[in-house]
């Protein structure tokens, strides 16, 4: 079988590759999309020193079992947990998932240990307490769940309340993803910011965002809101931060998940407003992967709608071209590799 492996800055190589025996807990499955995330971006400039692995947000069909899985059954629909709980913890036993350090099982640090293929593959072996069955959408719907479980994280961790005026920094997938769910907890205005994209910008129009800031043209602190900022959702880096914090009201919140490798990771404000403007900044950290069988739901049902993300399709042999468009091209909101 074929799998895709990358090495810094940008080069790939699709090779065959000889999957092991499974261990009594693995599933096979044969991976039937996989969609670009900007951790594989990061991955692709910097980070792999060699060649490695990559791809997590996957959906595909079990064709094998170990002798101890009970979950699932060859021929399940599943999507895949990048990373879970270990349930042996004290935050796990107390309750508190969601702090679990271990990060146990997890394919990212399994296919580095033990030399599997990540996503971007035509088949992968995992531990079966990371996949999760789902019917009634499709493949390529199901693969963006795990996106949705970041964004719903940030959502959740922000404390969304009905009748709030919303600002989200970065109309990327997570960001549009963030806004319908914003939608759904009964804000009432949602407000987008992001440097002028056609494509960002139609779809997040059709999809709940009532105004967009092009920051490219305008800066946030500019802007003419008519009722201030309850909540902030940030995808972007961390350099926007300070700047946020100036919109917001009285006792406002934002919610960060946007990352930065460089020296502008460091940010400074002014505490002194922050402490008398009762302003909250909350981190959201979307491991262990939560709220996979949450997300299958509110895709299926329809309530939040994930193929107006979907800008690119490709196949496997085709991943050096879309990684590079996908780094390249701003107009790329999501894009999925599709296995027949």
């Amino acid at each position: 079988m074929k799998a895709a492996f990358v090495r810094a800055p940008f080069e790939f190589m699709v090779k065959d590759v000889h999957l092991p025996k499974l261990s009594s807990h693995d599933v096979l499955i044969k991976v039937k999309s996989c969609g670009i995330c900007g951790t594989d971006l990061h991955i692709a400039r910097t980070q792999a020193k060699e060649w490695e692995p990559f791809g997590h947000e996957i959906s595909g069909i079990v064709e094998g079992i170990g002798s101890d899985v009970d979950n699932v059954q060859v021929g399940d629909k599943v999507v895949v947990e990048s990373g879970s709980f270990c349930g042996k913890c004290d935050n796990c036993r107390n309750g508190r998932v969601d702090l679990c350090i271990n990060n146990i099982p997890n394919i990212f640090t399994r296919a580095k240990n033990e030399a599997l293929p990540m996503g971007f593959a035509e088949k992968i072996i995992v531990h079966n307490q990371s996949v999760v069955p789902f019917d009634g959408i499709s493949f390529e719907e199901a693969c963006l769940v795990e996106p949705l479980g970041v964004a719903y994280d940030l959502v959740h961790t922000t404390g969304i309340d009905l009748g709030d005026n919303v600002l989200i920094v970065g109309l990327g997938t997570i960001g549009i993803l963030a806004a319908q769910i914003t939608k759904l907890m009964g804000a009432k205005k949602v407000i987008g910011a992001n440097p002028y994209r056609k494509s960002k910008f139609s779809v997040s129009r059709k999809l709940g965002v009532d105004e967009i800031i092009p920051t490219d043209k305008i800066s946030i602190n500019s802007y003419k809101f008519s009722e201030g900022i309850d909540k902030a959702l940030v995808t972007a880096p961390p350099s926007v931060i300070p700047e946020v914090m100036k919109v917001m009201n009285y006792g406002g919140i934002i919610g960060y998940i946007g990352i930065d490798y460089s020296e502008k990771k460091l940010i400074t404000l002014d505490a002194n407003e922050f402490h008398f403007r009762k302003l909250q900044l909350r981190a959201s950290y979307a491991v262990p992967a939560l709220y996979f069988p949450k997300c299958l739901e509110l895709i299926e049902n329809g309530v939040v709608k994930v193929k107006p993300l979907i800008t690119h399709r490709f196949s496997l042999k085709d991943i050096a071209e879309i990684m590079k468009e996908t780094e390249n091209n701003g107009e790329v909101i999501k894009a999925v590799m599709i296995n027949k």
